[in-house]
């Protein structure tokens, strides 16, 4: 009578997740240990402004409480009131081996407003002729791009109100 097939393998793949497992999370250690020694959050002197230092350089985010939409090339419609939980903030890269900073800015807001919401798109489509208008999932959205920059106006009904969301993308000047 012939003994019974042994493999000589030992461990086989059980073995060999059991070793990329273990590899693995001696390099999360790693990792995490490299970011606690490295990596520091500091909050600013302005309410929401933080930054933060990694090895080459930091970001920085300077947040805002109110945006003010003319200054973001958006109109605002007539007698809609801004929502307060409402604001945006820039984020800005800076490289430790030079002083040039690279960034951009994101800004945004809602305002409202009980008119209705054909009122409100006629009042953008005068005011924006030349903007790309979208409509999706009960939303209407007036995008305009330009230079890198870009700018959009999100008009929907919500509650028996028309809100109005704007927001910007661009370098932090320009926002």
């Amino acid at each position: 009578m012939k003994a019974p097939y042994r493999d000589s393998r030992r461990g086989g793949i059980l073995g060999g997740l059991l070793i990329t497992g273990v590899v693995m999370a001696g390099i999360a250690v790693l990792c995490g240990v490299y970011v606690i020694r490295n990596v520091r959050v500091n909050e600013g002197a302005r309410n929401g402004d933080v930054s933060i230092d990694i090895p080459g350089g930091r970001f920085e985010i300077h947040g805002k409480e109110k945006i003010d939409p003319s200054a973001l090339g958006i109109p605002v419609y007539p007698g809609a009131t801004w929502t307060k939980d409402s604001g945006g903030a820039s984020f800005e890269w800076v490289a430790d081996n030079d002083n040039d900073s690279k960034g951009f800015s994101v800004a945004g807001g809602t305002y409202v407003t009980s008119d209705n919401v054909d009122k409100v798109l006629d009042y953008y489509k005068q005011q924006l002729p030349s903007w790309i208008v979208v409509h999706r999932h009960n939303q209407t959205e007036f995008k305009f791009k330009e230079n890198g920059y870009q700018r959009i106006v999100a008009i929907s009904e919500k509650n028996g109100e028309t809100h109005i969301g704007v927001a910007a993308v661009g370098k932090p000047e320009s926002n």
